[in-house]
């Protein structure tokens, strides 16, 4: 039994790291970590890369945050699964089977670009519900776990607001990249681990 844990940037990779090797975990789990990179095209060819040079993991864990919108702006960082991909450029949508649920099952749209203004589609989406999640990633994710028939789990957490982004200046990386790494490190590993155990004994 292998678990893949891919997730975007390094620190975070990191954060996310520590805590599960701190748990205690039954020895025949082996969780292994890939640092994917920021964008589909980015986390397609690493992990391609990496199912090239390793045994194929039992599915793939994807732990990332990603942006959202909703009509009061209020701030949601409850942590979701997303149940479908839609592309944001063309409207297809990719639907992940649900072989385990570990959180609330949502749906994430997804693209190649930071969201930093309004355009004709993003408007035509933006209409379609009251609340909605974007990232740049997940379609990758998925793409290459369809390819290889491999299962894989999507948890994403909202962390900023679509539309309001602003361009980050290099001496804001590390601050949100700290503010990231905070985050993952307060999800509730123990009860995602114990799902997964569950599921791992039936």
């Amino acid at each position: 039994m292998k678990i893949l844990v891919v997730a975007a940037m390094p620190s975070e990779l990191k954060a996310i790291k520590e805590w599960i090797k701190s748990a205690k975990l039954k020895t025949n789990l082996n969780i292994e970590y890939l640092c994917c990179g920021i964008g589909n095209y980015e986390t397609i060819s690493s992990l391609e890369h990496y199912l090239a040079q390793n045994s194929e993991p039992t599915f793939i864990w994807n732990i990332w945050v990603c942006g959202y919108r909703n009509q009061n702006k209020e701030k949601k960082s409850d942590p979701f699964q997303v149940a479908t991909v839609v592309n944001i450029h063309t409207q297809k949508e990719m639907v992940i089977p649900p072989f385990l649920q570990i959180a609330p099952m949502k749906n994430c749209f997804c693209g190649e670009n930071v969201v930093l203004e309004k355009s004709d589609i993003q408007n035509k989406i933006w209409s379609i519900s009251d609340e909605m999640y974007f990232d740049m990633e997940s379609r990758g994710i998925e793409f290459v776990a369809l390819k290889y028939k491999l299962p894989c789990l999507i948890l994403k957490i909202p962390f900023d607001f679509i539309w309001e982004e602003k361009v980050v200046k290099e001496k804001c990386y590390k601050e949100m990249s700290d503010k990231i790494s905070e985050i993952l490190k307060n999800l509730p590993y123990h009860n995602y681990l114990k799902q997964i155990l569950k599921w791992i004994d039936v």
